[in-house]
């Protein structure tokens, strides 16, 4: 049996513990298990300021984004508390994700060579492309070169099971049943967008969500070289998606976008939507935890906060109501993973029964969504997967 994602929800659904791989594997539906880090087990050494200088620090911050990070701050730790008191009182369970398939490496996946080259300038032809559909009969597709798969829709139209889709030169990629996908930046990705969803969809059929993971600009992604940043693109990728939204939204369609913990980056994401009529509705916190519900640094840190936050929009421009929130704790995996979000949106009943989604700025494909990224295969290659059969293998070896 696969492990579940979700450990504990409470009645209201504010407060959920989350397991990062469950929540991927499920979303894109395969008994497969994805490859992931070590759960971390201590807190990460603090390189904090302290005395003066922090004060200095706090000083320099508006009275209003202090406000608003210790309240987040203090429904964290109401949350936390929560979860720990469940734990506690469940046969005293208290380790808060589940066993890691381990062998995760970095270095496999810039030999992949997902993202075009950097120098690639963006294409000015608007000549439509066809889709390429896969095969629904065959489990496994071929192409000769990954560039065959570069700025042109793939759809896997089979809602029943996932399909192997062979590159010749860089092995097998993983595509979850009823997921279609573009491997290019938004901008050269536009023609084969529209044309796949003229193709696919003769009634133009939008989007009831779309969810965003701009890549803004932070120190943490700059050193770490994980993937391109907004300071490194000729033109602003949030506006690009902006654009979009504008385009492809369905009226009261679901606007989800993961953010910096930057006063500025959430002021301007909001600006930004504004004039599309949508209004912030519900703001979801993401808190990195240790496998043993601590905070994975301090709560309070100036230079270093240990949560992320999503955004999520939906039509209603005049509404001055404060956003509903809901603290999602969950143990970090691999640098820049986030939880799967499918199985969290249905749950919460924020989606209609049957809906359309698309993923901008995508990583990873998802089970009957859209997907759209220079990388969007880049955690669906067989080498960060354990097949099924691998899995037995292993549990017979007593690994």
């Amino acid at each position: 049996m696969m492990p579940q994602p979700v450990f504990r929800c409470n009645q209201a659904q504010t407060t959920l513990l989350v397991d990062i791989p469950a929540s991927i594997e499920q979303g894109q539906q395969t008994s497969h298990r994805i490859k992931s880090t070590s759960a971390i087990k201590n807190p990460y050494p603090s390189t904090e300021p302290k005395g003066p200088k922090r004060d200095v620090l706090l000083a320099a911050i508006a009275p209003e984004e202090r406000i608003y990070h210790e309240t987040l701050q203090r429904e964290i730790s109401t949350a936390l508390a929560e979860i720990k008191d469940c734990l506690t009182g469940d046969a005293g369970l208290s380790y808060w994700c589940h066993g890691r398939q381990g062998n995760f490496s970095e270095e496999v996946l810039p030999t992949l060579s997902l993202a075009a080259g950097r120098s690639v300038q963006a294409s000015t032809d608007r000549t439509p492309i066809a889709p390429v559909i896969l095969s629904s009969t065959e489990s496994r597709n071929r192409v000769s070169s990954i560039d065959c798969l570069r700025d042109v829709a793939i759809c896997n139209p089979t809602r029943r099971r996932m399909v192997v889709l062979e590159a010749g030169d860089v092995g097998e990629f993983f595509i979850p049943a009823g997921a279609s996908f573009i491997m290019s930046t938004l901008e050269r990705g536009l023609p084969a967008f529209e044309s796949a969803r003229h193709a696919l969809f003769p009634d133009a059929r939008p989007f009831n969500l779309m969810l965003l993971d701009p890549p803004w600009s932070n120190r943490s992604a700059r050193r770490s070289g994980v993937y391109r940043t907004s300071d490194e693109q000729a033109q602003d990728p949030f506006t690009q998606a902006v654009r979009v939204v504008r385009d492809y939204l369905a009226p009261q369609g679901l606007v989800a976008v993961w953010i910096t913990n930057k006063a500025s980056v959430r002021k301007d994401v909001i600006e930004a939507l504004r004039p599309l009529n949508l209004g912030l509705r519900e703001e979801w916190v993401w808190i990195k935890t240790t496998a043993h519900g601590e905070p994975v640094s301090a709560l309070n840190g100036v230079w270093r906060r240990p949560y992320e936050i999503l955004l999520l929009f939906r039509e209603d421009q005049h509404s001055q109501q404060r956003p509903h929130r809901r603290v999602i704790a969950a143990v970090p995996d691999v640098h820049s993973r986030k939880p799967c979000l499918k199985g969290l949106l249905e749950d919460c009943q924020v989606l209609p029964p049957q809906y359309n989604a698309l993923e901008l700025f995508a990583r990873s494909l998802t089970a009957g969504w859209w997907s759209w990224g220079d990388e969007v295969l880049k955690f669906q290659h067989e080498s960060q997967w354990v097949r099924q059969a691998e899995q037995a293998s292993m549990a017979a070896d007593g690994r």
